[in-house]
């Protein structure tokens, strides 16, 4: 099938490189992306360090000493490939809440069509582990668009209540 339709741009971009979150702390951070979520992590400067995870895009973190308190819409995701598996992973997460300084853990189920699981960071920044095709969400730019569906996903995700531990 043919991939999506896509516009001329106004700028030739080669990659998506990176994203950013902020932290309080960026030791305590560290301690979660490395420990907790596994990241490769890499000190840039005083204030910053670097994470990636099987990928050439990366998310930055900048130590800003104030307080995020991102929506859940802004969040990263990280994959699974089983509804067990992000069981698990909810376990786990639950069990060192406390010693993570996570804010916020949410009941897995299904959301827009995918089941996952969210959590917030010390810092206030929203993380999803979730059951995704090995890929990711590539296979979207892979086939024909389908918006209905999308408009669908946001339509229930915007419905859903989101039970907390």
């Amino acid at each position: 099938m043919a991939g999506p339709t896509k516009k001329e741009s106004v700028l030739k971009l080669n990659l998506l490189s990176h994203g950013t979150v902020e932290c309080r702390d960026l030791e305590k951070s560290r301690r979660f992306y490395e420990e907790l979520l596994g990241l490769d992590v890499v000190q840039t400067s005083k204030i910053s360090i670097q994470l990636r995870l099987n990928s050439a895009t990366t998310i930055v973190c900048v130590q800003t000493n104030k307080d995020v308190s991102a929506g859940i819409f802004s969040h990263f995701g990280f994959d699974l490939e089983t509804e067990k598996e992000v069981d698990a992973a909810y376990e786990k997460v639950a069990a060192v809440k406390d010693e993570y300084d996570i804010r916020k853990l949410m009941r897995p189920g299904l959301q827009h069509n995918v089941y996952s699981f969210y959590m917030v960071d010390l810092d206030g920044n929203w993380w999803e582990i979730l059951k995704n095709p090995k890929g990711g969400y590539v296979y979207l730019f892979e086939n024909d668009e389908n918006t209905a569906s999308w408009e669908e996903q946001k339509k229930d995700q915007s419905e859903a209540i989101v039970e907390e531990a």
